[in-house]
């Protein structure tokens, strides 16, 4: 995702705007330097096949003039969400609080932690905006990215309290440009309604991603499963349990109740599934290939809320345990094949 919006953005803004993708190390700037520093994305238009080029910049440092630490006006953070202390810790001396941050991550949670971890007084924050995305995109090498599914960008500023005077804060131009970029399909919403759509997000994640990966299915197979709604419906209800026990601010939410609504989730989980039915999800396919999923950040994050409220989430935490478990056995049969292939 954080390519296909770097490619987006560069199309829409050729003279405004010039993303500079960061890498972990230097091994994958190399390789994006050996592909011209050019991605591609792959369209499907009816049945027609477009593909789209974008020349960007490319580092895998912080930059620096003269010894001096370049200000980072503009930040998006777009790794797995285990990876992005350990990536934008690099980057902490180079942000101020006139900086802007944009999460596009899965899980929820991630702003705080951040906060948490890098700025604890809150004074020196960045602003931090966040985006949950619906689109389908996923890379096929790493400088092809195939933009499977059109979706849409929903935006919002995440204050550093849920105090109403810390609630607004003035749209920046990046994000300006995002919700002028059509391709991305995206619209920014006030902080309230914005956590009940990651909310469902969340959900909609904490049900598809684990199952999928555990049944090794495609999105809308999960539908041919006979006890498959039971266990999405016990899902759920853990996750609103908790919901209402950690946002307080969800109690002087009118329509909280009626969107939180347990079946109405459920309908929202398997519309998805039909929606997105030939997609693969990316927890499965991070098991497939033998990565760390993000299962900590999604159900995990259900569990650790349960556990903080003492309530019980027996089906997240039997789903995270279970993925952990597939990924690490899946992980061990590879090492001996390759020991056995070796002897």
């Amino acid at each position: 995702m954080g390519c296909l919006l770097a490619h987006e953005l560069n199309l829409a803004f050729p003279q405004k705007i010039l993303p500079t993708l960061l890498f972990r190390n230097k091994d994958r700037l190399d390789n994006f330097r050996a592909a011209n520093s050019t991605i591609s994305v792959v369209k499907s238009q009816g049945s027609n096949i477009l593909i789209q080029k974008s020349k960007l910049l490319g580092a895998n440092k912080p930059p620096v003039v003269d010894g001096s630490n370049v200000f980072i006006e503009n930040l998006v953070i777009s790794t797995k969400t285990y990876q992005t202390v350990s990536a934008l810790e690099p980057y902490i001396p180079h942000l101020n609080p006139q900086s802007n941050i944009l999460i596009l991550q899965n899980g929820m949670g991630m702003a705080s932690h951040l906060s948490d971890r890098f700025w604890p007084t809150g004074f020196d924050r960045p602003k931090i905006f966040q985006a949950i995305s619906t689109h389908g995109a996923y890379k096929t090498n790493p400088t092809t990215i195939h933009h499977a599914s059109m979706g849409k960008l929903s935006l919002a500023y995440i204050p550093r309290s849920v105090d109403p005077a810390n609630l607004k804060e003035e749209i920046p131009d990046l994000v300006k440009m995002v919700l002028n970029t059509d391709n991305l399909n995206a619209s920014y919403l006030d902080y309230n309604p914005f956590l009940l759509i990651q909310m469902e997000k969340l959900i909609v994640n904490a049900c598809i991603n684990p199952l999928s990966a555990l049944m090794d299915c495609l999105n809308g197979d999960l539908l041919h499963g006979t006890k498959i709604i039971r266990i999405m419906n016990r899902v759920i209800r853990e996750a609103t349990e908790c919901y209402w026990a950690e946002f307080k601010e969800l109690h002087a939410m009118p329509e909280a109740s009626s969107f939180l609504n347990v079946d109405r989730l459920l309908n929202s989980v398997l519309a998805v599934c039909k929606s997105t039915g030939q997609n693969s999800s990316s927890m499965r396919e991070d098991v497939k290939h033998l990565n760390t999923t993000e299962v900590d950040w999604i159900n995990g994050f259900i569990v650790d809320l349960g556990i903080k409220h003492r309530i019980p989430t027996p089906t997240n935490a039997m789903l995270r345990a279970m993925v952990k478990n597939k990924l690490s056995i899946s992980r061990a049969v590879e090492a001996n094949a390759a020991k056995l292939a070796m002897s």
